[in-house]
């Protein structure tokens, strides 16, 4: 203890004078920083906004409200283009640094213009084709030689690469005049009508009639859209900008997504001056649209704007096979890479030699220290790797190595708040092997055992992926959670662990046969771990009944 207490006096003064040393030069270089960037004169960009609802654009005001343009030290001009007019065209041609579209970016890229995409907000492009229910047009193939009301160009690239792959010879209309409203519908002026899903079905519900709707997603057509993007000039001039502006955009978003009533507050007072009771109705509608939004910009799976380089090619090759690029395009530069870092040495000159002498001192202080703690490391070591393996223990079943009911408890607890607010939707299999008692009695609990741990590998090999874990509870029941499945899942795969068990297992005593009986549940709101494990026990006791009534014996 005296031995420890000299140590301590020792260490002392060595301690403090370290941290002295490292504590004045990260005040000297902070402050010397901040005087060199504050010399910096703030640069002035225009972002050109798609001319759809404002909404689309919640991210871009925000943050510009919240001040994240300024606090990466520019200021950005938010600018509203007319239907008619190229965003593509304008960036391109200088007309301004940043614009926002969707897919047919890729087209004028395809088409020579000098463009580099910076982040992809929505991960599935929201366009659809909506006609009306009481037209008698019930499949997409009823709008041969139909009306279609399109945006002009290629603005409608989702619904216009859905009608060419599925072979709809449509009478396209591509007009920025014709109002876009579902009364062209009901007027019989179109046939149908191309819309954004994040606000087209509210209005058709609200004036009273049925839609369908064509989502080019589920015919195999999926674009990134919302896509921020810049000219290569500026991509090569600036770099440091680009990345400036990109992390100040989905900043904004980041807050737009999170922050619904602030947002909308934002939103609203863009649209004044209005009526009080049309601020209410255009509220709700921005209400509706946003929180929509969230299904096809998915920030709780994907990182706000992040564009896959390989789903870009699949998105490039679409285009070709339906001719609306050519084979040569190149997309190989399109994605925007974050520029390196790049060192002042007007800045750091002065103090690289200061770091490089603090870090002989500081190496001779880690060696000295390393020395001393050599001992205190391998405990902590022993002592991490003991409680991984009493960690491991907790939660899994020591006879079949699959999880125990404590981590399927700890499971359900962490994804039933998702599930409450309608995120995911878990199902909840219970199972029972048929006729395990006759040979546990029979042959013994070794070869019951053998039997259990055969079953397992027999059902692991059914499952694995991502949000599918089995349990063993305890005897010969077992439990499959699927984190975000249905019932036609559940049963296709109660399907498939009943016919791989109904096959013999060979065991070291003899071959026997048994069987499976399962009952599964599907979370209803509000419902408790306890309550989903019970229904699913219930219905398969149900079934376990009859299986014993249909067959007694077991095979050997």
């Amino acid at each position: 203890m005296a031995t420890q207490h000299k140590q301590w006096i020792v260490l002392f003064p060595v301690t403090f004078i370290k941290y002295a040393i490292f504590i004045t030069l990260t005040l000297s270089f902070s402050i010397g920083t901040f005087t060199v960037r504050a010399e910096y004169k703030t640069e002035h960009v225009r972002i050109l906004l798609p001319p759809t609802s404002i909404v689309q654009s919640a991210g871009y005001y925000m943050a510009q409200h919240k001040g994240f343009f300024s606090a990466q030290g520019f200021n950005a001009d938010l600018i509203s283009m007319r239907s008619h007019q190229s965003i593509s065209q304008a960036v391109d041609q200088g007309e301004a640094e940043y614009g926002v579209t969707n897919a047919d970016v890729l087209i004028a890229k395809a088409n020579g213009r000098a463009l580099v995409a910076i982040a992809a907000i929505f991960q599935h492009s929201p366009s659809a084709l909506l006609v009306l229910k009481n037209k008698g047009m019930n499949k997409l193939a009823d709008l041969n030689d139909k009306r279609v009301l399109l945006l002009p160009e290629f603005k409608d690239i989702e619904v216009l690469s859905l009608l060419r792959k599925q072979h709809i010879h449509s009478i396209n209309i591509l007009s920025p005049s014709v109002t876009r409203d579902i009364t062209t519908l009901v007027n019989n002026q179109f046939d149908a009508l191309s819309i954004n899903l994040t606000r087209g079905p509210y209005n058709a519900v609200r004036q009273g009639v049925e839609p369908i709707i064509f989502m080019p997603k589920d015919y195999g057509i999926d674009f990134y859209s919302g896509f921020l993007f810049t000219s290569v000039t500026e991509a090569s001039l600036n770099p440091e900008r680009v990345a400036a502006v990109r992390t100040a955009v989905l900043q904004g978003w980041e807050y737009a997504l999170t922050h619904t009533e602030e947002t909308l507050d934002v939103l609203v007072a863009l649209n004044q001056p209005l009526p009080s009771a049309a601020l209410d109705v255009l509220r709700n509608q921005f209400k509706y649209q946003l929180i929509t939004m969230r299904d096809y910009i998915l920030p709780d799976f994907v990182p706000l704007g992040y564009i896959n380089r390989q789903h870009l090619v699949d998105i490039q090759q679409q285009l070709i096979d339906l001719n609306f690029i050519s084979q040569g395009s190149d997309f190989s530069q399109f994605i925007y890479t974050p520029p390196r870092a790049k060192i002042d040495w007007q800045v750091w000159g002065v103090w690289v030699k200061v770091i490089v002498v603090a870090l002989l001192f500081n190496g001779l202080w880690l060696f000295y220290l390393l020395i001393i703690n050599q001992r205190l490391k391998r405990e902590v070591l022993e002592r991490r790797r003991a409680e991984q393996q009493v960690r491991y223990a907790a939660m899994h079943d020591n006879l079949t190595g699959l999880a125990n009911r404590a981590q399927l408890m700890e499971t359900l607890e962490h994804i039933l708040p998702l599930a409450k607010k309608g995120k995911i939707t878990p199902v909840l299999l219970f199972m029972d092997l048929d006729r395990f008692k006759l040979v546990n009695d029979r042959y013994g609990h070794a070869a019951g055992d053998e039997l259990l741990i055969a079953a397992a590998q027999r059902m692991s090999r059914l499952l694995g992926a991502p949000g599918e874990l089995l349990t063993r509870l305890g005897g010969d029941e077992f439990v499959v959670l699927l984190t975000n499945s249905n019932l036609r899942y559940a049963g296709q795969l109660s399907e498939q662990i009943e016919r791989t068990l109904l096959q013999s297992f060979a065991l070291s005593v003899c071959n026997v046969s048994i069987g499976i009986s399962i009952g599964y549940n599907v979370y209803q709101h509000d419902m408790s771990a306890d309550e989903l494990l019970t229904g699913a026990d219930n219905q398969m006791y149900e079934i376990k009944s009859e299986h014993h009534q249909k067959r007694k014996q077991i095979v050997c």
